[in-house]
């Protein structure tokens, strides 16, 4: 399969391509959970611990209701879905699962995975972006490829993924819940880590609107321009006395000229040079 052939199907075409005509008929077995390992591309990376401790109590008293379903790799089973069973299991004390066992094929496995976890509602901002990130390069996708493939906008697989260029500490305070993606994306757009890091406490202490950010940003944005202009002004202002002071102590053929930034003296002879060599002399005496 080309890649235009798979940025044309969407979720509902890989399923149908492996549906399962009578799920009944699948042998349900008990494999060990040591030898599950975890799907590559599952971007879930955080479990709410309590809902995790309420399933592993309701599979102590009543079991696995809905197996797993895993495929079989050459050191034993990797998970397809269900990981959050796989997990309370192992709270619960149980060393097995039940599960179904498919011969899913590496690229839809790849792709099932990927798409279908892309769009769960339940995943944070920053697994989201995860997900993004993953199936960009192991399907060799743009950003636009992507966004067609699970129908979201360019901007917002773009903006997406510019949240994970935040600090470790702020990516997990929007995993928390405490930072929302407004106030991650306004966060993504500045460059100093520290002060990224200072807004973010300030969201949380201060609980600051988007709005708040925004107009924070933009404020002092301004006042680094403003900053860089009178620090520019005042150099231009020094390089200008400069000029003035050499050209009045030395008398050079070519008058002294200030250009990008920089003082040009241009010396028609060696005994101009020593003129201005005896300047330099005398006013640091």
């Amino acid at each position: 399969m080309n890649k235009d052939e798979f940025i044309r199907r969407g979720l509902g075409d890989l399923l149908k391509e492996n549906e399962i005509i009578d799920i009944e008929k699948e042998e349900v077995v008990d494999i060990e959970l040591k030898d599950i390992e975890a799907n590559p591309f599952q971007p879930r990376r955080h479990f709410d611990k309590q809902a995790l401790n309420e399933l592993a109590e309701s599979i102590r008293s009543s079991g696995v209701l809905q197996p797993v379903i895993v495929k079989r790799v050459s050191n034993g089973y990797m998970l397809v879905t269900g990981e959050r069973r796989c997990r309370a299991s192992l709270i619960a004390g149980f060393s097995t699962v039940p599960a179904i066992v498919r011969d899913y094929n590496n690229q839809y496995l790849a792709e099932l995975a990927l798409l279908e976890n892309i769009q769960r509602e339940d995943l944070t901002i920053v697994e989201e972006a995860e997900a993004y990130q993953n199936a960009i390069k192991a399907m060799n996708l743009t950003h636009l490829e992507l966004a067609t493939k699970i129908g979201k906008s360019r901007s917002y697989v773009s903006n997406a993924l510019g949240i994970l260029s935040l600090p470790e500490d702020v990516l997990d305070e929007i995993n928390r819940g405490n930072i929302t993606m407004g106030h991650a994306r306004s966060l993504s757009k500045l460059k100093d880590v520290n002060r990224i890091k200072k807004i973010s406490n300030m969201i949380i202490e201060e609980r600051l609107t988007v709005r708040d950010i925004e107009a924070l940003v933009k404020s002092e944005e301004k006042k680094i321009k403003i900053k860089r202009k009178n620090l520019s002004q005042n150099f231009q202002n020094n390089l200008n006395t400069t000029k003035e002071f050499l050209n009045k102590r030395i008398s050079l053929k070519s008058p002294i000229k200030v250009s990008s930034n920089k003082i040009v003296i241009t010396f028609q002879d060696e005994k101009e040079l020593e003129k201005f060599q005896q300047v330099l002399v005398d006013n640091n005496e």
